[in-house]
């Protein structure tokens, strides 16, 4: 939003945040702070199709109810996928710097990329790393939302 300094994060913006210091296959929180791989874990910071009980939910859920990460931050797995500002590029992290990636080319039209992964996703969608690139901007749908970042 012009003005304001708000903005959707990068793809590698929104990782870096969701990941908050951990390299495992999903963030961590208080109690393991480093992350973790065990699915079965997933119940403390992810609302996924299919882990916990009563697992195959079929809406979003309040923020704030599971764990948050190592930065504070609530469902940045699960929940709801998220929009970045990258247009997908199954290349990109080929090519990009290592080392704060400015997002994808800005000349691509077409998919843009979602992470986090949705309370409709498998396990595997809401990994750390996990990019989607299924829809067009401009889509809604009940487990795709945002979260902002702020350019100071």
């Amino acid at each position: 939003q012009p003005g304001t300094g708000l903005r959707l994060p990068t793809e590698a913006e929104w990782e870096y945040a969701c990941r908050a210091g951990t390299t495992q296959a999903y963030h961590g929180w208080a109690a393991m702070p480093q992350g973790f791989t065990n699915e079965s874990l997933l119940p403390n910071i992810a609302w996924s199709c299919c882990v916990g009980e009563g697992a195959s939910w079929l809406q979003t859920f309040p923020v704030g109810q599971l764990q948050p990460n190592g930065f504070g931050l609530y469902d940045m797995s699960g929940n709801a996928q998220e929009w970045c500002a990258d247009f997908y590029d199954g290349n990109y992290y080929s090519r990009s710097p290592s080392v704060d990636p400015p997002g994808g080319n800005p000349g691509l039209v077409g998919q843009r990329v979602l992470r986090g992964g949705s309370w409709s996703n498998f396990t595997k969608f809401v990994r750390s790393s996990s990019r989607d690139d299924c829809y067009t901007p401009g889509y809604t749908g009940n487990n795709i939302g945002f979260r902002v970042a702020r350019t100071p």
